[in-house]
């Protein structure tokens, strides 16, 4: 069996280490690749690539893209805009069931901020939804795009929108901060100081940020990106019919 992700630029990603050991541990005859195309390509390519894999994942910048070259998506995938799992024709988007696994048990009394607006804050505020929250503040350096989000969500949760020099003023009576961006990656600092009351920092970043250091540093608990990919991981492999939770938790991710 053949597996994949479509991705630019082509990149070694943790699903083509993981999933690579983890078929070696089921002992089952499959592979999982880099699909490595270029946005011009993408349409000239996609259906052979479908026709081609048993189980696909998807990311940036081909989320929404692929939607018209499939025959169904789930109610998640159409209202986020965004599949990031293929299997038989029918998208699936296991990004915001990754972040609602890893935080579903944490205490999220008070107030929560989310910061940022793309598509990881689209996935994170869906699973904070199908939690039961019904109030967030939202902040991104970009206002208006902001707004959109808030306006995609106007039935579903109370959503208050605020301007980019407020995030310092806000987090002083923040208890869970989730950072949404990528900002962090390449040793970059989102330009804040956590104050005291902050229970949990999320970060959707996989390895240790300014952020995640600077929680450490203060005793503050925190939860980083590999968590979001390992339960969105484990419902790849449920839809792809390839699921053992033994031999799964084996894996050191």
């Amino acid at each position: 069996m053949r597996f994949g992700i479509i991705q630019y630029p082509a990149k070694l990603s943790l699903s083509e280490k993981i999933f690579n050991e983890y078929f070696k541990e089921i002992n089952i005859n499959a592979i999982y690749e880099g699909i490595n195309i270029n946005p011009e390509d993408f349409d000239l390519k996609i259906k052979n690539i479908l026709d081609n894999y048993f189980g696909l994942n998807i990311t940036v910048p081909f989320k929404e893209r692929v939607f018209k070259y499939l025959s169904a998506a789930t109610d998640s995938a159409i209202f986020l805009s965004a599949i990031n799992t293929i299997h038989k024709g029918i998208g699936y988007n296991t990004d915001w069931i990754g972040f609602y696994n890893s935080i579903k048990n944490e205490d999220l009394n008070g107030k929560i901020m989310v910061f940022g607006a793309g598509g990881a804050a689209r996935a994170i505020l869906y699973g904070l939804y199908k939690l039961g929250i019904d109030k967030v503040v939202l902040i991104n350096r970009t206002y208006d795009r902001a707004i959109k989000l808030k306006n995609l969500f106007d039935k579903k949760m109370d959503i208050k929108v605020l301007d980019f020099d407020k995030l310092n003023e806000e987090i002083k009576d923040t208890n869970v901060f989730i950072n949404t961006t990528s900002i962090g990656m390449f040793g970059e600092k989102i330009p804040l100081r956590l104050s005291n009351n902050i229970n949990l920092v999320y970060d959707v970043v996989y390895y240790a940020t300014p952020l995640q250091n600077e929680a450490k540093e203060k005793g503050i608990k925190f939860i980083n990106g590999k968590m979001m990919w390992y339960y969105q991981a484990i419902e790849n492999l449920k839809i792809w019919n390839i699921y053992d939770e033994r031999i799964f938790n084996k894996i050191k991710l």
